[in-house]
């Protein structure tokens, strides 16, 4: 009986801890967030359907560099043709273009989509060492929602000079699991990289009170020189 009801004390220490994890989380979420003087107009491009989403999520087309159609094809698990014509669609509908005088055809995210980036980039040269933040984090301080927290990812994944992205964590202070560096190391280099830094993890998760929260993230912003 006595081990039975440690058990259940263990228990719901557990998951006391988990809820109080989550309601940070929410708090945080949905926090009054800046006014739209104060936000900065990022563009999100959104396809039509599951391959096009597929398509526009690659972080490879956010550089000006781009992607074959072949590997496009690949990455997303498609047939080389379907994806050239779900290319066509997205391009007709002003998403994505083609690098000119590249062969064989080369994609990347169209012009107003792609200047994201340096917004991005900025805003993540605020996370100083031994500190992190989010993907939606990022977004919430440059325009006001989580709408561009995918994009920021992407950024992170594919810009050669985007700052310390091993700082950019997933909600809760988790590495993405798709995390690599340029020479393909994975999500345990990235931990690998914050411990150096001095963040500690609890389980699988970056320590809250080191977090950069979006706010905080605005308010070195604005008081900081652009960079």
């Amino acid at each position: 009986m006595i081990d039975q009801t440690l058990a259940i004390t263990r228990l719901a220490r557990t998951v006391a801890a988990a809820l109080r994890t989550f309601a940070d989380d929410m708090e945080a979420a949905s926090a009054a967030v800046p006014d739209a003087a104060a936000t900065e107009d990022v563009l999100i491009p959104e396809g039509r359907g599951l391959r096009q989403r597929q398509i526009l999520e690659l972080p490879g087309l956010v550089g000006e560099d781009g992607l074959k159609t072949a590997d496009i094809a690949s990455a997303i698990d498609y047939e080389v043709p379907n994806t050239h014509s779900t290319l066509q669609a997205l391009e007709r509908n002003g998403l994505v273009e083609l690098v000119p005088g590249v062969s064989p055809q080369t994609w990347r995210l169209a012009q107003r989509y792609r200047t994201n980036a340096p917004v991005f980039k900025r805003l993540a040269s605020r996370v100083k060492k031994g500190e992190w933040t989010t993907y939606g984090d990022i977004s919430i301080a440059v325009r006001g929602d989580t709408r561009a927290a995918r994009g920021v990812g992407r950024a992170a994944a594919a810009i050669s000079d985007f700052p310390h992205p091993e700082r950019v964590l997933m909600d809760g202070g988790v590495i993405n699991p798709s995390w690599k560096d340029k020479d393909g190391r994975g999500p345990d280099y990235c931990r690998q990289l914050l411990e150096e830094q001095g963040i500690r993890f609890e389980g699988d998760r970056a320590d809250k009170s080191q977090r950069v929260t979006w706010d905080e993230l605005r308010r070195r912003d604005e008081a900081e020189p652009v960079e």
